[in-house]
């Protein structure tokens, strides 16, 4: 008997554990009630934005950086015209100025009306200095003997005369292979045809301190008529010594 009172105590709590758990699953869970109140959230945050929200549209980054260019070639296009149209300095330690350029050009036609001449040579050597191939000394200077004899000897060690021939008795190798010019007869101050660049088009030039130094400084630039190739770059000189080196080829050019 108390064995069967047993078995009943523990039949009905079994049932009962059985009851309780059919009870719980019924219930939905916490994770589900949280996984709902989110996304009702997030519903209702879109509905709130889509109301009452400003609507903005993002600036595209082309248009932007294409404003910026406008903007900057304006500023750079109004520099300009500033400085063709007003006076000012450009580099005072070298006492270098700006002026008009309409004015510049009535001074540039009063000059060359008095002195064509004098003008063309300073045009020329502006140039040639602002590109960096300013004339080493006057014409004038050249003739000095002491000038020459250096010019002489370095003709020599600049290794000047394996090209261009100086002396009718002595030829040049290297300058017969490649059709180099020579530096015999009358030649300074004489009109030369050169190509613009190697191969390029035929221009007359003036065989004098300008196109020397040119010549020198940029073998490039200008290659004789009928040579075979430029001049090579030659070895490192300085002004001083192309200057002599002037004197002495100039002192080379004697009427036959």
């Amino acid at each position: 008997t108390h064995e069967g009172s047993e078995n009943g105590r523990s039949f009905g709590a079994t049932l009962m554990s059985e009851d309780i758990k059919k009870s719980d699953s019924l219930l939905p869970s916490w994770a589900a009630h949280e996984l709902f109140a989110l996304i009702l959230t997030l519903v209702l945050a879109v509905w709130i934005a889509t109301k009452y929200g400003v609507e903005t549209k993002p600036q595209s980054l082309t248009d932007a950086r294409d404003k910026s260019r406008s903007e900057k070639q304006a500023e750079l296009i109004k520099a300009d015209e500033e400085a063709l149209s007003s006076y000012g300095v450009v580099d005072a330690g070298r006492k270098v100025y700006r002026m008009p350029v309409a004015d510049a050009m009535t001074e540039v036609v009063s000059r060359m009306n008095e002195n064509s001449g004098a003008l063309q040579k300073e045009l020329v050597a502006r140039s040639m200095s602002a590109a960096g191939l300013a004339v080493a000394g006057n014409e004038e200077d050249l003739n000095d003997p002491v000038l020459i004899s250096q010019g002489k000897t370095l003709f020599q060690t600049k290794i000047c005369y394996t090209c261009h021939q100086a002396d009718p008795a002595v030829l040049a190798p290297a300058g017969l292979a490649l059709k180099a010019p020579n530096f015999i007869g009358e030649f300074w101050g004489k009109e030369r045809e050169v190509h613009v660049g190697l191969g390029g088009p035929i221009e007359k030039v003036k065989f004098d301190a300008a196109y020397f130094t040119e010549s020198v400084r940029k073998p490039m630039d200008k290659v004789v008529k009928g040579a075979l190739a430029p001049m090579p770059p030659p070895v490192p000189i300085n002004d001083e010594e192309l200057k002599a080196l002037l004197a002495y080829v100039k002192s080379l050019s004697k009427a036959d």
